[in-house]
């Protein structure tokens, strides 16, 4: 024990190694308890984070919660000099994601969200003195120009066939941000947010409103902390590593130039998006969502896509 101490590395202090002794020393410690044990095995389980875990343990997976897994497939192009010319699929990764409907059916279900859902816009306006013009404020999503031409074309536009409901429109407002999770390591996340401008900014920028709808964690964000603006880029949006091989294949072990890659990059986040934006979506979009809200009153909601902050990398 005192070899081990003191000449198998320096990572042990004086208290753990009081604490290793108490637990020996024990009169309940039985060597063989732990000779067997898959020590290995235990490590990876408690290392292994959600995506790791299979599709029967990965929380993402829950019905409940709503997640859902989807592969991202995309086309990759090689030029006629090429060892394998043409377009070819190939599988990069997975996108876990929630339905955008099912958000939004979720959102106006609640009845403590519903007292502050503004379900028509309307003009703010302030007037300094009685001789003074009044003067436009802007500061809220649905008091702005923006909102009431959707509002207005969605009013004078055909409606659904024998359908009388109120028509309103649900103001989209989504967010992403490539997250580094540790200080060292390679642990990360991308996800997007999801919020809804028929509410307040003063509500949305509190945590406490629980007002913010995670909807998708994109694929894949990495960190490196170099010069180059370019190696930063692809570095970020880094593609794994099956995928280098796939087109080293076709290109007859060439590696990749920087402007196959960035179109890679380019279609990897665009495909992700196009599976956001599904089939559910986009009828939706153009017929609506009949909901009975939390006022009794039965409402025909058109989801409309307002804003999407996002850093340089998104773009």
């Amino acid at each position: 024990m005192g070899d081990w101490y003191w000449n198998r590395g320096v990572q042990k202090s004086h208290e753990s190694f009081k604490e290793l002794l108490s637990i020996i020393g024990d009169p309940d410690f039985t060597s063989d308890d732990i000779r067997k044990t898959k020590w290995s095995e235990i490590n990876n389980t408690l290392a292994a984070n959600d995506f790791d875990k299979s599709q029967d343990q990965s929380e993402w997976l829950d019905e409940d919660a709503g997640w859902e897994r989807t592969p991202i497939s995309i086309m990759v192009p090689f030029h006629h000099r090429m060892k394998n010319p043409g377009s070819k699929a190939q599988v990069v990764g997975d996108l876990y994601h929630r339905s955008l409907v099912s958000v939004i059916k979720e959102k106006l279900a609640n009845q403590s969200d519903d007292e502050r859902f503004h379900y028509e816009p309307y003009n703010l306006l302030w007037k300094p003195n009685e001789g003074s013009d009044e003067v436009r404020v802007h500061g809220e999503l649905y008091t702005s120009p923006a909102f009431h031409d959707a509002h207005r074309d969605l009013q004078e536009s055909p409606g659904e066939p024998g359908c009388e409901f109120p028509r309103v429109v649900v103001a989209l407002m989504f967010s992403s941000d490539a997250t580094h999770l540790t200080s060292f390591g390679n642990a990360k996340l991308w996800p997007c947010y999801l919020f809804f401008g028929n509410e307040s900014k003063y509500r949305r920028c509190k945590p406490s409103c629980n007002l913010c709808n995670h909807v998708a964690y994109f694929q894949s964000v990495r960190f490196s902390f170099v010069s180059s603006l370019y190696h930063q880029l692809m570095n970020l949006f880094k593609l794994p590593d099956s995928f280098k091989d796939f087109a080293a294949e076709h290109t007859g072990g060439k590696g990749p130039n920087r402007v196959f890659m960035t179109h890679c990059h380019r279609e990897v986040f665009h495909k992700q998006w196009e599976i956001l934006l599904d089939n559910e979506f986009i009828e939706a979009y153009r017929h609506g969502i009949v909901i009975k809200c939390c006022d009794g009153v039965t409402r025909r909601f058109f989801p409309r896509i307002f804003t999407y902050s996002a850093d340089y990398p998104e773009k």
